[in-house]
């Protein structure tokens, strides 16, 4: 939702349009206020206004020379003007800054209302137009190099489509890859000083090598390329269509592939000065096989690792390579940390039941055993993780019989420790909640309190966010979420209940009053105290039961 300013010098004049206009039903989530054209450009710096309401007859800065200074430096926001002076001048000044209206003084309820919702029609009617079919386009044209990327990263960390979705998508980054088609994969790690060069330097290294891969193998193989988690240059390749590959062994793409990667390996030395390490890897089916060829190839690497620099390790290095099955679901972005650090905890229960529905699979054929151990330790050190970071111990939270599983893990089977880490996980989750419940409640009696103790000055939504260090939307939300009832409403009531309250218990003036519940004008304060009780503050004083 949007977020308004509405600037004026008669504080009164402010907080009536703030509280008593229904500003959620015009499309303004935000509301703030200013007294000055001074203070208002602060909050300009300080938040995404979109649009401005001034009166123009103001003190050092006039709301002509507020929003001469906000076009120039805020151009994209909206203006209204507001003027006791029924003055053609500034009429024709307003029109001269590109003002969306100018409402006369005082402007009604209904006036101010039709004339914001317009204004927010139009706004959103500008933000279609932005989001256009060819800027969307073009903005996906540049981006197009990273989406590739990304993607393969997403499909080597375990991310998985329908076959549909990954097809639609291939088409759509224009990929020439198919599911089911078969691939074969480099990956390539830069040694000597390449290794050693800052992050930036790296990226363009690894950018060089990429360009040299495309140039040496373009004629027999796609190129798709990306960057993993251990800063290694992942290649996947497939043969291009109509080109003669496998008719004999010299000819055959895992052949090619690896000629192609030696020559990859020699180009590098020649023209970049540097070693780099290969790992050709077998054939398998795309994207089915990726995981596991990406796998072996980095294990491949890794086993070799401080033999030598500049290594080339081929499909037929690994035959003598049968790992235990991993758990992929283990270790799948998102990963139990990640999600356990947002709250996620519905989704993490989900993982919780892919890791083990994949350990019970991988049991059929195996001893999970040593998986087993695997999976309680990943786990076990995650839900530590996360009740250490909110600043608690793992006893505070959890039941006795649930905590010794961290002293002494006591699961015979599989389905034990899947139970142990459901009870976890719901104990960490129901903390959590309340200690926010906790969190919210606090928050909502600093707000009272700072209130009721400042009612006869600044209780705007920005001054009591500032008091509680929240943001103003946040602030919002908490306050409705806990209590069922909007913070400028709230405002409003204690207001006119603390104004009721004085014309029963004092014999004070209605003007007193007036100041005494934070109106400067007594005239808005009788429009509104009318307006809450349906008759006038005197008549409600006259009116009372002797």
């Amino acid at each position: 939702m949007l977020q308004i300013l509405l600037v004026d010098d008669e504080r009164s004049v402010v907080e009536t349009l703030a509280e008593t206009i229904p500003w959620e039903s015009c499309g303004i989530g935000t509301v703030h206020e200013a007294l000055s054209g001074a203070v208002a450009l602060e909050i300009m710096e300080n938040h995404d206004i979109d649009i401005l309401v001034t009166d123009i007859r103001m003190p050092e800065m006039s709301g002509i020379d507020l929003i001469t200074a906000v076009r120039e430096k805020w151009p994209q926001v909206q203006t209204i003007l507001l003027s006791g002076f029924a003055d053609f001048e500034y009429a024709k000044q307003a029109m001269a800054q590109e003002s969306f209206d100018y409402l006369l003084k005082p402007v009604s309820d209904e006036d101010l209302i039709e004339t914001v919702r317009r204004l927010v029609d139009r706004i959103k009617q500008k933000w279609e137009t932005a989001a256009s079919y060819q800027r969307a386009l073009h903005a996906f044209r540049d981006n197009l190099p990273l989406l590739q990327s990304t993607l393969l990263h997403e499909l080597l960390t375990g991310k998985t489509y329908s076959p549909s979705a990954l097809a639609d998508k291939l088409e759509l980054l224009n990929l020439p890859y198919s599911v089911g088609e078969e691939m074969g994969m480099l990956v390539i790690r830069m040694e000597e000083h390449l290794s050693e060069m800052a992050d930036r330097d790296q990226s363009l290294m690894q950018y060089a090598i990429s360009n040299i891969v495309s140039e040496v193998m373009r004629h027999h193989f796609h190129i798709w390329h990306t960057r993993d988690v251990h800063d290694y240059l992942v290649v996947l390749v497939s043969v291009k269509k109509g080109v003669s590959a496998g008719k004999s062994k010299e000819e055959h793409p895992q052949t090619l592939l690896e000629q192609y990667a030696a020559q990859v390996q020699t180009n590098v030395q020649t023209y970049l000065k540097g070693a780099i390490s290969i790992s050709v890897s077998h054939w398998g089916q795309f994207p089915d096989e990726i995981g596991e060829i990406y796998e072996g190839a980095v294990r491949s690497m890794r086993k070799r690792m401080g033999h030598a620099q500049g290594l080339f390790v081929t499909a037929s290095d690994n035959k003598d390579v049968h790992p235990l099955p991993a758990i992929r679901s283990l270790y799948k972005p998102p990963t139990l940390i990640s999600l356990l650090e947002a709250g996620r905890f519905d989704e993490v229960e989900q993982k919780i039941d892919m890791i083990f529905d994949e350990l019970l699979e991988s049991g059929q054929q195996h001893d999970i055993a040593e998986t087993t151990i695997e999976v309680y330790h990943a786990l076990a050190g995650a839900f530590a993780y996360i009740i250490h970071k909110n600043g608690k111990q793992i006893a505070s939270i959890l039941p006795a019989e649930t905590y010794k599983y961290f002293q002494a893990p006591g699961y015979a089977t599989a389905q034990q420790l899947k139970d142990w880490s459901m009870r976890t996980l719901r104990a960490i989750g129901e903390d959590a909640e309340q200690e926010l419940k906790d969190n919210h409640s606090v928050i909502v009696r600093s707000v009272k309190s700072f209130v009721d103790l400042h009612l006869a000055s600044d209780v705007s939504l920005p001054a009591i966010a500032e008091h509680v260090h929240l943001h103003p939307v946040y602030l919002s939300k908490v306050y409705k979420a806990e209590t069922g009832e909007a913070l400028t409403a709230y405002v409003y009531r204690l207001r006119m209940e603390k104004a009721a309250y004085y014309l029963r218990s004092s014999g004070a003036k209605v003007f007193e009053i007036a100041e005494l519940v934070g109106y400067n004008n007594t005239a808005y304060f009788i429009r509104v105290f009318k307006k809450f009780y349906d008759v006038t503050p005197q008549e409600y004083r006259e009116n009372m039961p002797v």
